[in-house]
């Protein structure tokens, strides 16, 4: 649950950025300055609203919202890794494999004290959530949505006790 939340707050964040807001910094430079460790320009909307939407169908992976199929859980697992990947390699590298110049000392601070320990967080979570996933057993009738309700599925649009 705490890989959905995070990864959900990335993706509304990005969603604001994608519609062309600049907050939380004062100006666009600024933010990329911040974000993307250079001023050479913000990425576009559409790369932005991109990220958005990666964002978010990862969160409801990683939250378990499809279900823990053995191929849901083994997406989990490359979530967690590709994040747990990123904490671990840093912004410069991140941004190099995205084709762009090296962070100025500002983006490196901020992906130190922040950014890094975000993804590592966010990592750690998706992966013990897969591994809670992988290990609990599910029988025909279990659906995410009954589980919650504490029932099982009857029927394919109904829950009973």
């Amino acid at each position: 649950m705490v890989s959905g939340v995070g990864l959900g707050a990335v993706s509304a964040l990005h969603a604001v950025w994608a519609a062309g807001s600049h907050w939380p910094a004062r100006d666009r430079k600024t933010l990329a300055e911040a974000v993307i460790g250079n001023d050479t320009g913000f990425p576009s909307r559409a790369a932005t609203a991109t990220v958005a939407l990666g964002a978010s169908v990862a969160g409801v992976i990683a939250a378990g919202g499809l279900g823990s199929s053995p191929n849901m859980v083994r997406v989990r697992r490359v979530i967690g890794v590709a994040l747990l990947t990123r904490a671990a390699v840093g912004g410069d590298v991140a941004l190099a494999a995205l084709g762009r110049p090296h962070g100025q000392p500002r983006f490196i601070s901020l992906d130190n004290r922040f950014y890094r320990p975000l993804c590592a967080l966010l990592g750690l979570a998706t992966l013990i959530g897969a591994r809670a996933s992988a290990a609990a057993p599910s029988a025909p009738g279990d659906s995410p949505l009954c589980a919650a309700r504490g029932r099982r599925v009857r029927a394919s649009v109904e829950c009973s006790r």
